[in-house]
């Protein structure tokens, strides 16, 4: 066979291939167009939300709240709508958190105490009393008890001339364990440019009989706050030793129980 009929052939051959390509891509049907679903629209209104953790006997104000859309269907009956109360950040200005709200939890109304519902007795449960005491700040835990932390109290008192050789006593007790602080009022002052906290009042939640126990050691003698570990928390309820009750209401020393008798700067037993 001839060489030019080899390319006839070879060309031809080729043409052929590009023949059936391009009559293939013809008849192939156009690619569908992609659709995209549209989300279906979910009607949404704004409610009160808390910015950070809000722990109980913590005071709301502006920068602790924020409006949230949230879906109109879950908005509960206690939630804080705008479209029905669209002036509640200055309302719960100032209110008090009677439970726990995280970050990003709605604020119900029921668990806010606003002017003119009580603030204490909010958050104070059945049966329990508020008592208010007067520490220095350098009696409690330098600044660091806050409100809902659990504190034992320290009952400090003198007793003049009643050592043997005349002189002074010191004694020093727990006469409360674990009694949760309901409210913590600091007082800041400025002396020859220096600020400090001069003194607090601390406000605690006894039993009726604790408060009056409380209220008694006051007179005697000075008290301090003992900051509790979390951990220990759980440990009991705390409450009323029955010998240290006996001694303050018998007004004498006593013998027995966790006494500590300081002699002009010596301790001794």
């Amino acid at each position: 066979m001839k060489s030019s009929r080899v390319i006839v052939f070879g060309v031809a051959a080729v043409a052929g291939g590009l023949a059936w390509l391009v009559a293939g891509n013809l008849s192939a049907p156009p690619p569908a167009p992609e659709v995209v679903a549209e989300a279906p629209s979910v009607p949404s209104t704004r409610i009160l939300v808390a910015r950070y953790d809000l722990t109980i006997g913590e005071r709301l104000n502006e920068a602790s709240m924020e409006w949230q859309d949230w879906p109109a269907a879950n908005v509960a009956q206690a939630f804080i709508s705008e479209d029905t109360n669209p002036d509640a950040m200055r309302e719960y200005d100032q209110g008090i958190v009677t439970a726990p709200i995280y970050a990003g939890e709605p604020i119900r109304s029921p668990i806010i105490a606003t002017a003119g519902r009580g603030f204490m007795s909010a958050i104070l449960p059945s049966g329990r009393r508020a008592v208010s005491v007067r520490v220095e700040a350098e009696a409690r835990a330098a600044g660091f008890i806050l409100p809902n932390d659990r504190i034992d109290v320290i009952l400090t008192r003198v007793e003049r001339g009643s050592s043997r050789d005349g002189g002074d006593l010191f004694s020093s007790e727990t006469i409360l364990q674990n009694v949760r602080v309901l409210a913590i009022d600091q007082t800041f002052e400025e002396r020859d440019g220096e600020k400090f906290v001069s003194g607090e009042i601390a406000t605690l939640e006894l039993s009726p009989g604790e408060a009056e126990l409380i209220a008694l050691a006051n007179e005697m003698g000075e008290l301090s706050l003992s900051l509790r570990s979390i951990a220990d928390l759980e440990d009991g309820d705390g409450g009323i030793d029955g010998d240290v009750e006996r001694r303050l209401r018998g007004g004498g020393g006593g013998e027995g129980g966790a006494v500590r008798l300081i002699r002009f700067g010596i301790q001794g037993g």
